[in-house]
């Protein structure tokens, strides 16, 4: 089943008549391949496969029965700031009038067919269709449990946003455009902004990671961070990242963050995943390097991607604030589909 996958992978395809391709113009792009600032470890099929092999993944249960919570509000006129953890890396963010969601999944799998592949243990914690509508998505990178297609189908075709990504990315979805879904596509390089209106301004900044979304494609897209200035707040959405000296640089540059959306889960065994995930450790120094008044951690508890167990990024998240001497107010996991006001 596992051979069966990789061959779909490699299937998979995009049409690009009508894309402009910009990468080339990066200087973070060279010899057809985006490159993290800090070099990392290069991880190769084979040391995958020894990896599996030779590790022991925990047992999540099959299902996790979870409720479906409804949105406060569809749309929050204020300087507070809405924020509900939906699922995995998917955080809806509501302020001054604007609906933002963070790299939204609702699919079954993180895979490019919908019966094999790494499969949800858990509902979303809000339906899909009940979504308010969407003025901004914010893609970090192009792996699946990132970037689900038929999600940014059905949001796309309804709401017609603004989609923010890294460079390349956008060669991808270039049927969202053909389906005249939408023509709000937005490619940025590192550091590169764009101001979506009079009051939300995006920055697409570096992380740590790596992209493709087959076996012979690696780092052919940019990944990365996102800060959301809105108003007088700094919300920061790391996507997926390993840790490196880019929290402390994107502090340096905007200050300190008001929110930051940072990965905990995914990061067993820690000699493979570190130079692409943080593990909740590190979540913690990312929040100090950020100096965030309040961190969400998301990335956990909803495929099993990694070894550790379920509620294992949870757990190990409390331990490393209590041994900083971090309030649990001021790094939160709410329950899925819950939403919390920033003032």
């Amino acid at each position: 089943m596992k051979c069966l996958f990789a061959i779909l992978i490699l299937m998979q395809t995009s049409c690009s008549t009508t894309y402009v391709d910009k990468r080339s113009t990066s200087p973070f792009y060279s010899n057809g391949k985006f490159h993290n600032s800090v070099s990392s470890a290069k991880k190769s099929l084979w040391s995958f496969l020894k990896m599996r092999m030779n590790t022991t993944y925990a047992k999540w249960p099959d299902w996790v029965e979870t409720n479906y919570n409804k949105i406060q509000s569809s749309v929050n006129p204020n300087a507070s700031v809405l924020l509900t953890h939906i699922n995995h890396s998917t955080v809806l963010i509501q302020t001054l009038g604007i609906n933002i969601i963070t790299d939204p999944i609702f699919s079954k799998r993180t895979s490019p067919v919908s019966w094999i592949g790494p499969k949800r243990v858990r509902d979303p914690g809000v339906r899909q269709e009940e979504l308010p509508k969407i003025d901004i998505i914010l893609l970090s990178h192009d792996h699946y449990d990132h970037m689900d297609l038929p999600t940014l189908r059905f949001i796309a075709q309804r709401d017609h946003p603004k989609i923010y990504m890294g460079l390349g990315v956008g060669s991808i979805l270039t049927d969202l455009k053909k389906n005249n879904a939408t023509t709000h596509l937005v490619e940025l390089d590192w550091w590169e902004k764009e101001k979506f209106n009079q009051d939300i301004t995006v920055h697409f900044v570096p992380v740590q990671h790596f992209s493709g979304r087959g076996l012979f494609n690696r780092n052919g897209t940019q990944w990365g961070g996102f800060v959301v200035e809105a108003g007088k707040k700094k919300i920061y959405f790391a996507g997926d990242t390993g840790y490196a000296d880019h929290f402390k640089e994107t502090k340096e540059k905007f200050g300190p963050m008001d929110i930051s959306i940072i990965p905990i889960g995914a990061y067993l065994p820690r000699d493979f995943m570190s130079y692409a995930h943080i593990d909740p450790v590190e979540a913690v120094q990312a929040h100090l390097d950020l100096e965030s008044k309040l961190s969400l951690g998301v990335h956990y508890g909803t495929f099993q991607l990694t070894a550790e167990e379920l509620g294992q990024p949870i757990v190990d998240l409390h331990a490393a604030l209590k041994a900083k001497d971090i309030s649990l107010n001021q790094f939160i996991t709410p329950e899925f589909g819950k939403t919390v006001t920033v003032d």
